[in-house]
């Protein structure tokens, strides 16, 4: 089945790890937003046969995760994975599983399931050790990520 006009937010991470909750802690934020009503949110840790399970039958996918890759703590990347690879800070994504997010995406365009839109919010991380709090960087960062994902999920409805 096909979720036409709705778009799938995935936030990806483990926040037992610091940063890496990020995606996670966006997804939260959205599913206690009263506007997000009509957007379908899931938390992931980033295991590649969940995601390739979870963005079955949807359009257009939205997926927050951490990054690593020596940027500013706090920045964050747009990126279109729709049709190229993902480059920069989303390909060095902090997932402890054997296939980071760029990895992960490339899989499902190889194996045609990768949804038809596919953005990626990368959110530039510093702390990401067991046990480690999440930074005030990254959780300024998690605001405004919430903010973007959710116009973006709403365009997809055609909600202004």
């Amino acid at each position: 089945m096909t979720e036409h006009g709705r778009a799938l937010v995935i936030g990806v991470g483990n926040e037992l790890r610091g940063d890496d909750g990020a995606g996670v802690w966006v997804a939260r934020r959205l599913r206690a937003d009263p506007r997000a009503v009509g957007i379908d949110v899931r938390e992931e840790q980033g295991d590649a046969t969940r995601l390739l399970g979870a963005w079955r039958g949807y359009g257009t996918t939205i997926v927050i995760d951490a990054a690593r890759s020596g940027a500013t703590p706090g920045t964050v990347q747009r990126l279109d994975a729709s049709d190229a690879p993902l480059a920069g800070a989303a390909d060095c994504s902090t997932s402890t599983h054997a296939l980071a997010l760029g990895e992960t995406i490339e899989l499902a365009r190889t194996l045609g399931q990768l949804p038809a839109r596919v953005i990626v919010y990368a959110i530039e991380g510093r702390a990401f050790e067991l046990g480690d709090s999440i930074s005030e960087s990254t959780r300024a960062a998690v605001v405004s990520v919430a903010a973007a994902v959710l116009r973006d999920a709403s365009a997809v409805a055609g909600d202004p």
